[in-house]
């Protein structure tokens, strides 16, 4: 079962943020700095829901039962999508910021000479 996953991620293709006039040293300054931003921003966000611990809140499992008037339709509070949403927003500071993310080209390993 695990095996799958790991040959995904062998596959998938690591990307970096470039940008044509910025060093690297400025490029990591400015993800920094729009992660922060975001990490703050998706925090606000998630607490607007003032979310509630048990019995039907924070849990994830509020599915209820067929019948039960938390059943179907019962949606979970705004912090269960924290990490997706500052992703988001990490990527549209960057991108307001001029940034793109492009793949990058994996290095051959070569072995040590022996």
């Amino acid at each position: 079962m695990l095996l799958p996953l790991c040959l995904a991620a062998c596959v998938t293709a690591q990307t970096e943020w470039v940008r044509s006039d910025t060093t690297a040293a400025q490029r990591d300054k400015d993800e920094k700095e729009c992660g922060q931003i975001a990490a703050r921003q998706a925090l606000d966000e998630s607490s607007s829901s003032h979310p509630l611990y048990p019995p039907w809140t924070g849990t994830g499992f509020n599915q209820g039962f067929p019948g039960s008037p938390f059943f179907g339709g019962n949606e979970s509070p705004s912090y269960f999508a924290r990490g997706p949403r500052q992703y988001e927003l990490t990527d549209y500071c960057m991108r307001q910021r001029g940034y793109t993310l492009q793949s990058i080209t994996p290095k051959p390993i070569t072995p040590a000479p022996k």
